[in-house]
Parts: structure tokens; sequence; C-alpha cells
């Protein structure tokens, strides 16, 4: 399916968390438009841009697909664990196909095509392959251990169930994830300690880990600040990406 330019039908981009909501419809210049059956809706661009935020996992994606609109396409965005030893920390990982368990969805191929070139054209780095969607929480070096013969750069909690949904409604589908934790960063290993199954945040076990280890507090801040400019990198892909289309 090829598509000419961004219509009456909104380019809708999905993400799971807020930290990764925020600055993005920050960035891409959309505002909030309230919330419904917890997700929360950012516009923008004369409504030719949605932003959706549902939270993680197959819960998270149905809670969108419960309120979606007709799409024109559909992006999945937002952080991703890098698997690939190549893969560095802010890197944008750009999904050639998504796989869960033993299905296979291959990304837009125009969709594809028009993102790679957005990207090399502003300058912007970037990987392109597959992501493996799982359906819990996951370090990268376990992910790294079950995808081993799979070629696969990354792992995520989405973007295959979008995937699903774009396929039955006929959509072209596309992810651009950024990689916010590698086997070789500390925190790789400890996060799960402080995070909910569906990977919301449990404060009291953070709080109680950095009692523990006092000495993790200045890199964690200094991790946050690396993912904090790295989503504005990220953001100004997708803005790249949207501007190609509406060309």
């Amino acid at each position: 399916m090829r598509i000419a330019r961004l219509g009456s039908r909104p380019a809708t981009i999905v993400v799971a968390l807020s930290w990764e909501a925020v600055p993005l419809a920050r960035h891409l210049g959309l505002h909030r438009h309230g919330v419904h059956n917890g997700v929360t809706r950012y516009r923008g661009r004369g409504d030719r841009v949605l932003l959706l935020q549902g939270g993680m996992g197959q819960r998270g994606v149905a809670r969108v697909l419960s309120c979606l609109d007709e799409p024109s396409l559909l992006l999945s965005a937002g952080f991703c664990g890098g698997i690939e030893p190549g893969l560095g920390l802010g890197e944008v990982v750009v999904t050639s196909q998504v796989l869960r368990n033993l299905e296979s969805f291959p990304a837009d191929p125009f969709l594809l095509e028009t993102a790679t070139h957005a990207l090399k054209t502003i300058g912007l780095p970037f990987h392109v392959g597959t992501i493996l969607t799982v359906d819990e929480v996951v370090t990268p070096g376990e992910g790294a251990r079950g995808a081993a013969d799979r070629q696969i750069l990354a792992v995520d909690m989405e973007s295959a169930y979008l995937a699903e949904a774009a396929r039955r409604q006929g959509v072209p589908f596309l992810g651009i994830r950024l990689v916010s934790d590698t086997p070789a960063e500390p925190w790789a290993t400890e996060g799960r300690l402080f995070l909910e199954p569906d990977g919301r945040l449990k404060p009291a076990s953070l709080a109680a880990s950095l009692l523990r280890h006092p000495s993790w507090l200045p890199p964690m801040l200094r991790l946050a600040f690396r993912l904090r400019r790295a989503t504005r990198q990220l953001a100004h892909g997708i803005d790249a990406l949207l501007k190609e289309l509406e060309a």
C-alpha cells in the first residue's frame, strides 16, 4: 500500500508510557487532548497526527485499539531493549519485521523505504532489523539468549500486537524504537527489581534499591539525561518521516 501523503485520516503513533509520550509530543508539536479509557491522546499538525499512550504490553495495546480511529498508518514508537552487540544506548532501530513466538509481521515496504530515506537525509544514525515482542519485562541479556539464532536487534512489548492489528485493518505499519538499555549497561540486569511485570515503575522498590546501592544514583541520572536527549533525536526522525509523507 503506497501512501502519497497524509490526508484526512491521522498518522497514528503509539507509545506505552508517559515518559515516552510527553517528550515526543512536545518535539512533534502535539497537544494533549484528554484521556479516554486509560489512553492519553495528543493531537496536532492540523489533526493529521495522533499520538496515543496506553500502557505497556498486550493490555496497553488493547486499550489503544479499543479507541483507535481509522488511521492512515500505525507507528510503534518508544523504548526497546538492545540485543545486538553493535547497538548502543540511545540508538534508533527501524523494524524490517516484528516477531512474536512463531509469527512474523513485516514492516510496510514503502514506509520502511521512506523512513530510511528520511533518516539518512537528516543524518540520524539508525539500524534496520528485527524486533522481538515479549510478554514480560526481560533484560537484554535474557533476550539475547532467547533470540540467539534469529538475528534479532532488540526486544519490546507492543510492536507485534500493533503490527497484527494493522494487518487486520489493512493499515501500513512500521516500528521506530529507541534503545534504552543494553547488556553492557549495568542497569539492564537490575531494572526488573523495580518494575512491575507490565513495565510500570515500583517507587518503593526503586527507593529501597537506591538505599542499598547509593552509588547507582549518579549513573542512573546520567542515563536519564542521555535518554532524554535521545528521545529528541527519535522525535526528529519521526518528524522527518512525517514530512516526507506530507510532501
